[in-house]
């Protein structure tokens, strides 16, 4: 499992880590106006880097607004190239009904697990 670093004040409730080519971005409380861009940005700035594939657990979260919808949208650009899903989502019951009700469960894989997703990044990447 990557090691999480600490949440930093832009970004409050966001965590991040890298392990081999899997990043891992948790996302802790609500999701809204306030702090999507920085969902996006820390999203798209680990695909940029070193991680090939991007988890987003956002078990945690309680509240996810159309501003995250978008950030998990772009997100997914981010993340196309070979065809294979490289962005998975790990969500909460609000994030979920989220994303079903505007159909990008159709373009995002949702796990019910951090490590199912973990898994499933690693052998979207073979």
């Amino acid at each position: 499992m990557p090691t999480m670093s600490r949440p930093d004040s832009s970004s409050s409730g966001i965590t991040a880590g890298v392990h081999g080519d899997v990043a891992l971005l948790r996302v802790v409380g609500e999701v809204d106006m306030a702090n999507s861009d920085g969902l996006r940005d820390r999203g798209a700035s680990l695909l940029d880097g070193a991680a090939s594939a991007l988890v987003l657990d956002l078990s945690e979260v309680t509240f996810f607004a159309s501003s995250g919808i978008a950030a998990l949208a772009h997100l997914r650009t981010c993340g196309r190239g070979t065809g294979s899903p490289k962005v998975h989502v790990v969500a909460s019951q609000a994030v979920r009904r989220s994303l079903e009700v505007t159909a990008m469960t159709t373009l995002l894989p949702l796990h019910d697990s951090v490590d199912e997703a973990v898994g499933a990044a690693r052998a979207s990447l073979s």
